[in-house]
């Protein structure tokens, strides 16, 4: 073998080795399988009705507590502030991703919420629009099984080439026999750790789990947190398709 050529494949190893490995990340049918696994066990309930009791924590300054009432069908939310006494009555309804209304009762009218903002805290808490209202990964991400072992499995999801999404790497730690995650770790498009949230104490009506207990901490800012306590959960009761309109919430 020639100098030269020596020269070149030792220079060209670290392309040839990201092009076979970019080869291999997008093939990896066991991590789309569970990622599309997850997604469905994560939506299969018509209508979900929650309460809960949330603790903010920002560095510098004392715990907040606040109250929550949130209604989902589909992919609409609407979000209710019961607590503290400033913020009750605040709604914030979501139609899709790029549909989201507040309604802010000191002021007594409904704004449309820019969809260049949902990354960002959503009223002062360390979770954001868009953490909140995701339960669709598999159409933006391919996912590669990082770890099966035990009662959990580990997938790492990157997104997929022209997709814009907030986080350009996701991983997920995913207890097994309910298909739905322990935690998650957010990543930016530059492939900085921004955010982890964990997810605890599933319970379960008939095929429906739900955390008890969620938490996000923000890396970004100081280790800013939001606990949400669940206090109370329905599901699939009848919700009407009224509640979920620019009109409601004014009431």
């Amino acid at each position: 073998m020639s100098t030269a050529f020596r020269g070149w494949l030792s220079a060209s190893a670290p392309l040839l080795a990201a092009l076979l490995w970019a080869g291999h990340a997008g093939a990896d049918a066991p991590g789309d399988k569970a990622l599309k696994a997850m997604e469905e066990a994560m939506n299969r309930a018509k209508t979900q009705y929650y309460e809960y009791e949330v603790v903010n924590k920002e560095p510098g300054k004392d715990e907040k507590k606040m109250g929550l009432k949130v209604y989902i069908k589909g992919e609409k939310r609407l979000t209710e502030f019961t607590a503290p006494a400033d913020m009750k009555g605040t709604k914030v309804l979501i139609l899709s991703p790029t549909q989201m209304y507040v309604y802010l009762p000191a002021f007594g009218k409904i704004r449309r919420i820019a969809s260049h903002v949902t990354d960002q805290g959503f009223m002062g808490l360390a979770f954001s629009q868009d953490d909140l209202a995701t339960q669709a990964y598999a159409a933006f991400y391919d996912a590669q099984l990082a770890a099966d072992a035990g009662a959990e499995q580990t997938l790492v999801a990157t997104a997929k080439a022209g997709q814009t999404v907030p986080n350009g790497k996701i991983e997920f730690k995913i207890v097994k026999d309910k298909n739905l995650p322990s935690e998650i770790k957010y990543f930016n498009t530059a492939g900085k750790h921004v955010k982890t949230e964990t997810r605890t104490t599933y319970d379960c009506q008939g095929n429906v789990c739900s955390p008890q207990e969620l938490k996000m901490v923000d890396h970004t800012k100081g280790g800013h947190w939001t606990k949400m306590v669940r206090k109370a959960w329905k599901v699939n009761e009848e919700m009407s398709d009224d509640l979920f309109s620019k009109r409601s919430l004014e009431k």
